[in-house]
């Protein structure tokens, strides 16, 4: 692929033609770049083929040597279709104006994640995307791996997809907890990456549309010293997790990263306690002396 970066195009009998791009149009930057891709496209395909040419040669290797225990036995998957849930889970994709390209790409690759976790369920969830028609949508759709994946992909907008009275957003700023899931709600996840510049965007936008709204039970849980920011596949695979279990503390130490030093709340006040139990006995009594 070519830089969107353009040289001058000189004047042609078709006034409106534009020319590709061609090396003696690209700078020298440019043109390393392409390079660099070129090679590392190469690289990729020929890395594949070889480990796609061992895996078969071990099976193969196992299934002369009748060992089959060591053949790793590929998951039955379910798909929606098949899940016993009806519970919705929306990513709303409506926000690429407020991201650079760098964190459309991001966005997408956690739409991945969020599948993947959905498709290790023993009920998956049905995952829906909407909003999905700017340029995130172009850069998940380059990608060959994504075009057969279990996901309901809308162009249009979350209230036309949903009835608005159905719609919870789930937002950090929110006053309600949300304490379990209702199959009759779509619970809306919003499909951002923005380093917190974009603080309280979700919660505005449900209540300007008059939306729904609750936050993950976090604080009712856990002890966090770090930011409560969370991206969307944590999300996404917490309500996964919380599905299955049925247990939001497990759910929430499960999925959040050990970086963001979280700690149960009862731990916490054990801790406290067992300290000042401690502080107590370790006191000496001050010695008394004879004036």
């Amino acid at each position: 692929m070519f830089d969107e970066t353009v040289g001058n195009v000189e004047e042609s009998t078709k006034p409106q033609e534009i020319q590709e791009p061609t090396p003696e149009n690209l700078s020298k930057k440019q043109l390393r770049r392409q390079k660099y891709k070129q090679k590392w496209e190469e690289k990729k395909l020929i890395k594949r083929a070889a480990e796609r040419m061992r895996k078969k040669e071990k099976r193969a290797a196992l299934k002369e040597a009748g060992d089959l225990s060591k053949l790793r036995k590929r998951k039955d998957f379910r798909t929606m279709a098949q899940s016993n849930s009806k519970q919705i889970i929306a990513l709303d994709m409506s926000f690429d104006d407020l991201m650079i390209e760098k964190d459309q790409k991001r966005t997408v690759q956690q739409i991945g994640w969020c599948y993947t976790a959905n498709r290790h369920s023993p009920n998956p969830f049905q995952f829906h995307v909407v909003g999905f028609n700017g340029p995130s949508r172009k850069i998940y759709d380059g990608n060959e791996h994504n075009l057969n994946q279990d996901i309901f992909l809308h162009h249009e907008k979350l209230e036309t997809v949903f009835k608005p009275e159905d719609i919870v957003y789930l937002t950090s700023e929110s006053e309600n907890v949300l304490n379990e899931l209702d199959d009759t709600k779509v619970y809306v996840i919003g499909g951002i990456v923005d380093h917190n510049s974009q603080k309280g965007l979700c919660h505005r936008i449900a209540g300007e549309k008059g939306f729904g709204h609750a936050r993950l039970p976090l604080d009712e849980h856990l002890l966090m010293k770090t930011r409560r920011v969370l991206t969307i596949n944590q999300v996404y695979e917490i309500l996964v997790h919380y599905s299955v279990h049925k247990d939001w503390k497990d759910a929430l130490l499960s999925i959040i990263p050990e970086r963001k030093n979280v700690q149960l709340k009862e731990d916490s006040k054990n801790e406290e306690e067992a300290h000042d139990d401690v502080s107590v006995s370790e006191v000496s009594p001050i010695p008394q002396t004879n004036s």
